[in-house]
């Protein structure tokens, strides 16, 4: 079987604090110039979190198709502060405790232009250790 690929989410990302946003999507009424750059996902402003507003933190990822294999992808998210919440694509996906989380993420991603948006809550933990990788289908789920 071909190497299966595994997508590493801890760079690159964009955020803003705003009351604007629609948290399923990640989009604001500003357009995306508005989002401040982030270049490593464990240096999240944690400034920028508000008594009742939380950060909001996105990037864009693209899946490489690997022919006729049957896949599922998962998500990994080694560290996030307790009720970070987690959409792909507009879909609520998961709600960290804070402990590290994986989740089957096949139902929600496509293999263009894929959008994860974090909402985090908390300025107490680490924010790390986000992938999503490939599994075979008929592998056990996460």
């Amino acid at each position: 079987m071909a190497h299966l690929p595994v997508i590493d989410l801890n760079r690159d990302w964009r955020f803003l604090s705003a009351d604007d946003i629609d948290p399923a999507y990640g989009v604001s009424a500003l357009d995306e110039s508005a989002w401040g750059v982030l270049p490593a996902l464990a240096d999240f402003p944690r400034e920028a979190i508000g008594y009742d507003r939380p950060l909001n933190l996105q990037r864009r990822f693209d899946l490489e198709p690997i022919g006729e294999v049957c896949l599922r992808y998962v998500l990994e998210v080694a560290n996030a502060p307790a009720r970070t919440a987690i959409s792909i694509n507009g879909w609520r996906v998961a709600t960290s405790s804070g402990d590290p989380l994986t989740v089957d993420v096949t139902d929600q991603v496509t293999l263009e232009d894929n959008l994860i948006l974090l909402q985090v809550f908390s300025k107490r933990g680490a924010l790390d250790g986000v992938r999503v990788f490939a599994v075979p289908c008929d592998s056990p789920s996460p």
